[in-house]
């Protein structure tokens, strides 16, 4: 019975294996003899017929695996006597079948990995190469060394970077010339600049109110000082701005007005001047009030509001708080006080006037600092007010701290650590009251507390003319300082310092004993307390 499919088999396979080997596999007879397995002629063809069926289902069709790992086993089942070359065929078959299997797949999956890793690595090269290449070019351009031959494949790694050499020359001149836009020109004077400033405040005022620009010419030449007097004023340019607002169509007001109207007005007033702390914390007051505004409100009831916010605002924050200060003040000052002070502050003003008109009888030691000069005016407002005053300089303040018994100084602003920032000299007046154990009281309204921080004198400070800090004779000859550099009369003449005229400096929290606030005695440590008590306001609001 083994004979007789055997030969079937072999037939089979003479037919069909000159046409498709595929065909001869499927058949699933590994022998190839007619009449039994042990026929030497037809074994070695079978061999390379079974060998060549195996290698072209593996390439064509991997899923006819299993079938033929199978085949063998059933032809040994139905060998049996005469299938015993079938047999050892099929054993060598399986020996030669599982070794392009497993030779094969891994190099397949590993030639794949290979070529990535490949990738990567090249990429890598090519970028370090034209890094390298660029470093080497910047150091010959900068040594004027000419290049060199390169080999060919350094050229064509270094192609693409010769495309942005032609652009590096173009580059470098716009970035020097917005640079030097920015930049005061190489050997301009002090006046020269100030000249300079002046003509550009002119450029920018094109598009300004009226009312704006004469604001911003008067904060530019000093002619309103003072962190009260100067909020008191752009609110109220402000307020008559705002009236002469109309609403675009297609647009809204809390979006249109804060935009069109109040940015360029505040951008302009910082640059005649920069904004002190009172401005600012007014403009965000301003600004909060203004995107609450609904979109739909009437633009005659929408700006009567914003007028009513900066009166309210005015009256509130600067009017009333000062008065509550100097009545938090008054009660420190007891008849027979020597109560020293230093420039002006219109704070400390209202507060010896009050404690004048209570009746109690003190004396004033006006302290004076150059060069602005600042304490002339308020000596002329205690002499008309009645009380008496002594007046000195900064540099003998020293015998003044003999006679005082308490020092009032005025802040333009408090930081979130508790330092004060004043106009220049207070710093020095609150050290030396501390080492002659005198009380410093500084007074501030808590509108100008601040969340920010200054450590250094020199950060966010504003400078004046330096001219103003060189004294002129009886006969108004100028001095030696002032002699420029390009004099011709006398060409031996040194050239003249730049002289720093700062304006406002920063007093340290240990030398000030109580901060005085509208909303009592405080230490300077209740800074950010205050800061976030009005926050907390602002929002329930």
């Amino acid at each position: 019975m083994s004979a007789t499919p055997s030969g079937k088999s072999g037939s089979k396979n003479k037919g069909k294996n000159s046409k498709s080997p595929r065909a001869s596999a499927g058949d699933g007879t590994p022998s190839s003899t007619k009449g039994g397995g042990n026929n030497p002629e037809h074994a070695p063809t079978a061999k390379k017929d079974l060998a060549s069926v195996g290698q072209s289902t593996q390439e064509a069709c991997p899923q006819s695996k299993g079938k033929k790992q199978g085949e063998p086993a059933a032809a040994l089942d139905m060998g049996g006597a005469d299938g015993g070359s079938s047999a050892d065929q099929a054993k060598q078959t399986k020996v030669k079948k599982p070794k392009p299997e497993a030779v094969k797949k891994p190099e397949s999956g590993d030639g794949e990995q290979k070529s990535k890793a490949q990738l990567k690595a090249e990429r890598r090269a090519l970028q370090e190469a034209q890094r390298a290449a660029k470093e080497a070019k910047k150091k010959e351009a900068g040594a004027g060394a000419a290049s060199g031959p390169a080999d060919l494949t350094a050229t064509k790694k270094e192609a693409p970077t010769e495309k942005p050499k032609p652009k590096a020359p173009d580059s470098a001149p716009k970035i020097k010339t917005k640079a030097m836009s920015k930049e005061a020109p190489k050997g301009e004077t002090e006046d020269e600049m100030w000249a300079r400033k002046e003509k550009e405040i002119l450029g920018k005022s094109l598009k300004i109110d009226n009312n704006i620009l004469n604001l911003g010419f008067q904060y530019f030449h000093h002619k309103i000082v003072g962190a009260n007097a100067r909020c008191i004023a752009m609110l109220v340019q402000l307020r008559e701005v705002i009236g002469k607002y109309r609403t675009p169509p297609e647009k809204e007001l809390c979006r249109d007005l804060e935009k069109s109207l109040l940015a360029p007005c505040i951008t302009y007033i910082n640059y005649c001047r920069p904004l002190s702390t009172s401005m600012g914390n007014a403009i965000k007051h301003l600004k909060y009030h203004i995107s609450r505004i609904p979109s739909d409100m009437d633009d005659h009831k929408a700006i009567t509001k914003l007028q009513g916010v900066i009166d309210t605002f005015i009256e509130d924050n600067i009017m009333k708080a000062s008065e509550g200060v100097a009545v938090q003040a008054m009660t420190k000052i007891v008849d027979g006080d020597v109560i020293l002070v230093y420039a002006a502050s219109s704070l400390i003003c209202q507060v010896l006037k009050m404690a004048h008109s209570k009746g109690k009888k003190f004396h004033v030691i006006v302290v004076e600092g150059r060069p602005r000069t600042e304490g002339k005016s308020m000596l002329r407002f205690l002499v008309r007010c009645g009380i008496p005053c002594s007046y000195v300089y900064i540099g003998s303040a020293t015998h003044a701290m003999g006679e005082a018994t308490k020092v009032f100084l005025g802040a333009a602003a408090m930081f979130s650590i508790g330092d004060m920032h004043s106009r220049t000299g207070n710093s020095m007046i609150a050290a030396l009251a501390q080492s002659y154990n005198i009380p410093v009281l500084v007074c501030c309204e808590t509108y100008k507390f601040t969340d920010k921080v200054q450590l250094h004198l020199a950060d966010s400070n504003l400078h004046a003319r330096g001219r103003e800090l060189i004294a002129r004779g009886r006969h108004n000859h100028p001095s030696v300082l002032l002699t420029s550099a390009g004099d011709s009369s006398n060409s031996s003449a040194a050239p003249a310092p730049n002289l720093l005229n700062l304006m406002y400096d920063v007093t340290k929290s240990r030398h000030i004993t109580v901060l005085v606030t509208e909303l009592g005695m405080l230490p300077c440590t209740s800074v950010p307390v205050v800061l976030r008590r009005q926050e907390d306001l602002v929002a329930e609001v």
